[in-house]
């Protein structure tokens, strides 16, 4: 075989191999990652690209069984679709969330409790 034909073959299993490795990223990001008010263990997870691991109890953030995926949100009514409400995030709570871009208010769930 000759030179031209061996990077021929290979630049057609390059673009063949980066087809497939784009393809297989937004099957991941459509099937793969949770909606707000999923359940997530890191944010890479989520849809929003923000995993929380705290909840609010009465006016308290705690740390949460389960980590939940949020969203950024200026209300109440941006959380009522998943059950949350829209709170200043604590300093515990931004730490779950990737170092930057972080939300100054999300959504959370709402315990019941004091």
């Amino acid at each position: 075989m000759s030179a031209r034909g061996f990077f021929s073959k290979l630049g057609t299993a390059v673009v063949a191999i980066g087809m497939l490795g784009g393809g297989a990223l937004v099957a991941w990001n459509v099937f793969g990652q949770a909606k707000p008010g999923g359940e997530c263990e890191h944010s890479l997870g989520c849809r929003s690209f923000y995993c929380v691991h705290h909840e609010l109890t009465g006016k308290e953030q705690v740390r949460a069984a389960h980590g939940m995926c949020t969203r950024e949100c200026g209300s109440d009514a941006d959380c009522k679709d998943i059950g949350a409400t829209c709170v200043v995030l604590g300093a515990e709570a931004r730490d779950d969330l990737p170092p930057f871009g972080k939300p100054e208010r999300a959504c959370l769930r709402v315990l019941d409790g004091p």
